[in-house]
């Protein structure tokens, strides 16, 4: 970083020195948000290994394709610009025999209006462009999902890629099949087509390649959220277990059970948190929960800190910035995962621990019950839903106008429904069937 920006610097190898005139590339990202730094810092080192393959003759797939396009479109603006008072054409002005392959190839296809299939879209190349287009918001998360879709979809296939415009239904079935008998959920498949159909979506629209009509990956019949059970409530017996199991422990082990009782907030976005996220609203502590920790959109907003543990928040506040930590758990900011995640290694302590805590007598208990209890608790207090959910981050259900300009109840009014999480507010055997997703 120099100053507010961060740049890119970068060695290079001998035959991109050789190109470029120069050993060393430093190269300005233009902002100072370090995750969008990121995203810049792997485009340009994916254009240096395209250019460095090109030099060595080592082109892929995708750049090869893409030098057959951009060589089609530049002999149909020559032919274009041809001016004479007899009839020319490209190939009365020009030796093909002196052209590259690829460009010979781009010649006969520009005449005969076909596409050799090495020139078509394939599903890696529309991964490849979906992954470091700028015209697309994704989150690491996405792309890992989608990247092993389509890690998966080829498996099926046999193959090590497909055209695109040649994937049927019918293999998008085999694909489904395969799956559930691999024993994946129906939520899980139906995760997986979402990603797939994207990539089509974006090859279609964004790099406007003539696909067959009707996306394959779209209309099939899993109805997964029939089959998918939500989370059980904790009851008093489980939280004061889960309490006491913890009591000795520091740090993310200690107040991650404690934050998401009393704040209903997934365990992604508790271990998501910067130090940045601690701030105050109208005069209340608050986590902020911002776009891209959460689930979905719904998930961005600003949690009250209940006064329990208002102070230890506060407290572990101080030690992240005294080491110097961007994230509030420097533990959890330790975790480097392909797909941006840090929960995961704490959801399975978690479960490791309530395997040892509590009685599971049938129940689905996980992190996420922490969230079930709390919004239960509230609605049993008497808040509204509308107000419970500014604070859990549920789908709000507001007008267009709402959506708009509507930002919510005040930050005293969410710190009470906050402050109504309590232990003793939980029956000792749980008798409420109300369940949270």
């Amino acid at each position: 970083m120099r100053g507010n920006v961060w740049f890119v610097q970068k060695r290079l190898s001998p035959i991109l020195t050789q190109h470029l005139g120069k050993k060393m590339l430093q190269q300005s990202t233009q902002t100072g948000d370090l995750d969008a730094a990121c995203r810049i810092r792997d485009q340009v080192l994916v254009e240096l290994s395209e250019l460095e393959a090109l030099l060595l003759g080592q082109a892929s797939p995708a750049q090869r394709r893409r030098q057959f396009i951009e060589a089609r479109e530049r002999f149909k603006e020559y032919e274009e610009s041809i001016i004479s008072d007899e009839p020319l054409t490209l190939l009365d002005v020009i030796e093909p025999e002196r052209l590259s392959e690829i460009e010979q190839d781009a010649l006969r296809s520009m005449y005969s209006g076909q596409t050799p299939d090495e020139y078509r879209l394939s599903l890696k190349a529309a991964l490849e462009d979906w992954l470091y287009s700028p015209l697309v918001e994704r989150k690491p998360s996405t792309r890992s999902k989608n990247s092993h879709a389509v890690e998966l979809f080829l498996s099926c296939l046999g193959g090590d890629d497909v055209v695109l415009a040649a994937i049927t239904r019918k293999q998008v079935r085999g694909f489904i099949t395969e799956q559930l008998h691999l024993g994946k959920t129906k939520q899980t498949v139906a995760n997986y087509l979402s990603g797939l159909s994207a990539l089509w979506r974006h090859a279609e629209y964004t790099m406007e390649e003539p696909l067959p009509a009707g996306n394959p990956f779209k209309g099939h019949s899993l109805n997964p959220k029939a089959t998918v059970k939500s989370y059980d409530q904790f009851t008093r017996d489980d939280v004061e277990a889960i309490f006491k199991a913890t009591e000795e422990a520091e740090g993310i082990f200690y107040l991650l059970p404690r934050l998401g009782f009393y704040t209903g907030a997934r365990l992604e976005e508790l271990c998501s948190l910067k130090t940045t996220d601690i701030i105050q609203q109208q005069g209340v502590w608050c986590l902020s929960v911002r776009e891209g920790m959460g689930k979905n959109s719904n998930a961005t907003r600003d949690v009250p800190l209940h006064s329990a543990i208002k102070p230890l928040v506060l407290e572990q506040l101080k030690q992240a910035q005294a080491v110097g930590s961007v994230y509030l758990f420097p533990e959890a900011g330790a975790t480097n995962r392909s797909d941006g995640k840090k929960g995961p290694k704490f959801s399975q302590w978690f479960s490791r621990l309530t395997e040892k805590t509590i009685p599971k007598q049938g129940r689905k208990v996980s992190f996420h019950s922490f969230r079930t209890t709390a919004i239960t608790i509230m609605l049993g207090a008497g808040f509204q839903e509308q107000l419970v959910v500014w604070v859990t981050g549920h789908e709000r259900g507001l007008t267009t106008a709402s959506k708009v300009y509507h930002r919510g109840p005040d930050f005293k009014m969410r710190l009470k429904a906050v402050e109504a999480i309590k232990v003793e507010a939980l029956l000792e055997a749980d008798q409420s069937n109300y369940s949270s997703r």
